[in-house]
């Protein structure tokens, strides 16, 4: 028995060596996995012990740097941002140690860090990493780079989450002269701040300023796609309601109808976002109490959704009716002709089509039986 024991704890010893330890790429590779599975936490496991691995390798390996970046991932996609920030910053740290405080790359990781802040709703800290980034972008690239309007458009976004709208405007307004100054005043990339510039301007009431913006990016989109694409339909929205608020009813009123139009073209007649823009139309014109025309549009609006749930009612009943639940198909179909009523021209067809089936269920036409033929004498 003496001898027994020694050789099975030799034996012991001698399977844990056969066994493979677990390197660097295979821990990588495996929370990757996991990582795309979204098993967020046996991800953070894998690239934990890749971690602990990696800091036995000299310090200048890049190894390092991208296990960090991986953590940092992970755990901002589990929403665990202070975790992830920790990581973050030891990653910074590399990369500060190996490029320089002043590397644009480091700017790039700053940036993520300003998304973890905001995900803590820390914009004090924010605003501080992001004034780093601007000096840094500052001096690689220039004051006037694209860089730098970028950073401060990301300023204006983190004022307007801190409600702090004039703020917002202020920067917006710096980022658009740096851009115009870059690629002139028709460029595309002027877009973007120039639709969150006019969204802040309708914040304060500003607007006669939100519909200078928003003229200037719909001639901007006009050139770029033509006057009837979907993509001019929040401009052209935006510029109505900016001329509505400046009591400009004359030209709101052809913008209204182009929008309209340009929904029509997008979506068709009886989708509910039409029904959406009458019901901005109705306002409208009862804001200038021409209460025919809001009523028509209002009824309008009205009809569009009631032919939309019909429409959706009636192919829940049917799929009943698939099911054999006669019983639930007739009570969708009735709900159906309920919302459908009063009558209107938009849905007098499926509103018969539906009581058509209906009567066909609760009243089946008989089958008359065909008389025998006449036996041959």
């Amino acid at each position: 028995m003496r001898l027994i024991l020694p050789l099975l704890a030799l034996a012991a010893r001698w399977a844990a060596a056969q066994e493979p330890v677990p390197d660097i790429p295979m821990l990588v590779k495996t929370g990757s996995e996991s990582y795309m599975r979204g098993d967020y936490e046996a991800a953070r496991q894998s690239y934990a012990k890749a971690w602990d691995l990696a800091q036995q390798t000299p310090p200048g390996d890049p190894l390092r740097y991208d296990i960090l970046k991986r953590l940092t991932s992970v755990r901002a996609a589990a929403g665990e941002f202070a975790d992830a920030d920790n990581y973050l910053q030891m990653a910074i740290n590399w990369r500060e140690t190996i490029l320089g405080p002043n590397d644009p790359k480091v700017a790039d990781d700053l940036l993520v860090s300003v998304g973890l802040c905001r995900g803590m709703k820390n914009y004090d800290r924010a605003h501080l990493i992001l004034g780093r980034v601007m000096g840094i972008h500052r001096v690689a690239f220039g004051p006037d780079s694209t860089a730098v309007a970028d950073d401060f458009s990301r300023t204006a976004q983190l004022f307007m989450e801190q409600k702090n709208v004039p703020s917002a405007i202020g920067s917006l307004n710096t980022a658009l002269e740096i851009r115009t100054k870059s690629v002139g005043p028709l460029d595309p990339s002027l877009v973007p701040d120039l639709d969150r510039l006019a969204g802040a301007y309708i914040t304060e009431r500003a607007y006669d300023k939100a519909e200078n913006t928003y003229r200037h990016a719909l001639v901007i989109r006009e050139t770029l796609l033509g006057k009837e694409d979907a993509d001019l339909i929040a401009t052209v929205d935006g510029l109505a309601y900016a001329c509505f608020g400046q009591k400009k009813y004359e030209e709101a009123d052809p913008i209204y109808q182009r929008l309209i139009a340009l929904w029509i073209k997008s979506v068709g007649e009886d989708h509910p976002m039409i029904a959406m823009a009458l019901d901005k139309v109705s306002v409208f014109y009862a804001d200038q109490k021409k209460y025919d025309q809001a009523k028509e549009a209002e009824d309008r609006a009205n009809a569009i959704r009631a032919h939309f749930l019909a429409t959706g009612l009636s192919g829940a009943a049917t799929e009943q009716i698939e099911e054999g639940n006669k019983e639930a198909a007739l009570a969708l179909y009735h709900r159906a002709l309920t919302v459908m009523d009063p009558p209107n021209p938009m849905y007098d067809v499926l509103r018969s089509q539906i009581e058509e089936i209906v009567k066909n269920q609760e009243h089946p036409p008989k089958v008359t039986k065909k008389a025998a033929p006449p036996r041959k004498k």
